[in-house]
């Protein structure tokens, strides 16, 4: 048990190692703005006829003055539990302080709606960074017009229970790996999430099936194998055919790049929004084995008509053999898994042999916006209210109640905590640990687009999927109409 511990915290510290391409690797932190209290001790002299100061010795804020920060959560498969005890608690520390919260699936209609009526009182405090299918274009426009609040300089505060250490002195260099709009951070990751292929252990060991496929070639004949006993090789939600991006995506085409030998070049042109993007060898190598597959037969008939539960409830029910999701579905359907159900976690391998690279999708998790038009005393709370999700115990939350991947690089110095990690990541931290993986995240781009051809480039190519996976819809036609497409928002914003 102490060695499977080990091997859990060496794969959970590359992942929070990641930069843009493999792991462990960083540089220093992003100075940011002055508005919010420094990492130094705070001046908290006593003002004339005061016995002692009014201020929190650890933040330098006013014990005295009460605060209300409307904030919204968006309520999806990561749960609530851990974002109420982070309340709570903070609350308790802090009892000047009220969090007045929205919860809510929809989150980001209820955000927009805010955000077009354009009334800053009415507005929330602390929203999530999840903003509907337009989410980067609608945050960067926000960016531009300063609307929110950077938040570079968090990197540098102290940790509340960090033992004297900053924030990224904990997350080893997850400041490099955290999006930005206009080259600024704006919302930090207070978790990770990996995605790829879920399956039941247990069904793949009943049936023989190879759980750890390491050329293409093992790949999709497993696909034939699983075809063969009339169950579905792999699901995903045709309502939102990104999370079939999940397991054959960027990650895919960063595999194919390595693989060629082409890393640099594409992982700078993909950075710097660099075309061809949608031409480019690694994008028609990734969409061509989408439609490869989808001529074998390998995604669900009428896969256009799934919701992600559906998708998901095709695994847990046997009818499909795996599913392209990410580490938090176990969480998100806790209340379906079937008693004997046993989490395992593959990626789809690109090469021809077996020692070639493959990929996992990185993506930074949660991290929530400041609405810049706040009192200025409302912007400093809600920057310790961020802050605070950084502490062990609201980190021990993540991992056990929002079935996800924590930041802190220290997470695991306690080996009692790797058994509050759910199977599901365990399972990931298990792969990533016996193979010849690197990490990359779809969502860091040094560049942001904001010319609307670029979202119309994504969308066109994301509503083909169906039809590529399902064989009808040779990918290049669409590649290249979507080419054209970018290479129009590229340009306009040169």
């Amino acid at each position: 048990m102490k060695r499977k511990h080990k091997s859990w915290k060496l794969a959970l510290i590359c992942i929070l190692s990641i930069a843009m391409l493999a792991a462990c690797s960083g540089k220093g932190a992003t100075p940011g703005n002055s508005s919010t209290p420094s990492s130094s001790t705070p001046d908290t002299t006593a003002a004339p006829g005061n016995s002692e100061p009014a201020v929190y010795e650890e933040n330098g804020l006013p014990k005295d003055e009460k605060v209300t920060l409307k904030f919204a959560y968006w309520e999806s498969g990561t749960g609530r539990e851990w974002i109420d005890y982070a309340i709570r608690t903070f609350e308790e520390k802090f009892p000047n302080v009220k969090i007045d919260t929205t919860y809510s699936p929809k989150i980001d209609t209820i955000i927009s709606t805010k955000i077009s009526a354009n009334n800053d009182d009415d507005m929330f405090d602390i929203f999530s960074a999840f903003l509907g299918e337009n989410s980067a274009a609608v945050a960067a426009a926000l960016a531009k017009e300063g609307k929110i609040v950077p938040q570079e300089d968090l990197w540098e505060r102290k940790l509340y229970d960090g033992d004297g250490k900053t924030l990224g002195e904990l997350t080893n260099a997850l400041n490099k790996s955290t999006p930005t709009l206009h080259g600024t951070q704006y919302a930090l990751p207070y978790s990770q999430n990996v995605t790829g292929l879920f399956y039941n252990k247990l069904l793949f060991e009943e049936k023989g099936w190879n759980q750890s496929p390491q050329t293409w070639a093992e790949f999709t004949e497993l696909v034939d194998t699983i075809r063969a006993d009339n169950i579905i090789p792999i699901t995903y939600p045709g309502k939102y055919p990104g999370y079939l991006e999940f397991s054959l995506g960027v990650n895919q085409m960063y595999a194919t790049a390595d693989i060629n030998g082409n890393l640099d070049s594409f992982n700078k042109n993909y950075k710097n929004y660099q075309t061809p993007f949608y031409m480019s060898e690694e994008s028609v190598n990734v969409h061509n084995k989408i439609y490869e597959l989808g001529k074998k037969k390998a995604f669900p008939d009428g896969v256009a008509a799934l919701s992600h539960t559906q998708s998901q409830m095709q695994l847990l029910q046997g009818q499909a053999a795996t599913a392209s999701t990410g580490e938090w579905v176990q969480n998100e359907m806790k209340d379906s898994i079937p008693e004997g159900f046993q989490w395992g976690f593959m990626l789809i391998p690109m090469g021809e042999k077996a020692e070639d690279v493959k990929y996992y999708s990185s993506h930074p998790g949660g991290g929530h916006y400041i609405w810049s038009a706040k009192p200025e005393l409302n912007k400093k709370w809600a920057k310790e209210f961020i802050l605070w999700m950084y502490n062990l115990d609201v980190q021990l939350q993540i991992a056990e109640k929002a079935g996800t991947l924590p930041v802190r690089a220290d997470f695991l110095n306690d080996e009692s905590k790797a058994d509050k990690l759910q199977d599901a990541p365990k399972a990931v931290l298990e792969y990533l640990k016996n193979n010849n993986v690197k990490g990359a995240s779809p969502d860091l781009r040094d560049v942001s687009l904001t010319h609307q051809n670029a979202d119309r480039a994504m969308k066109l190519v994301r509503e083909s999927l169906n039809d590529i996976a399902s064989g009808k819809q040779d990918p290049l036609p669409k590649l290249e109409e979507a080419e054209k497409l970018l290479q129009v928002a590229v340009d306009a914003q040169q």
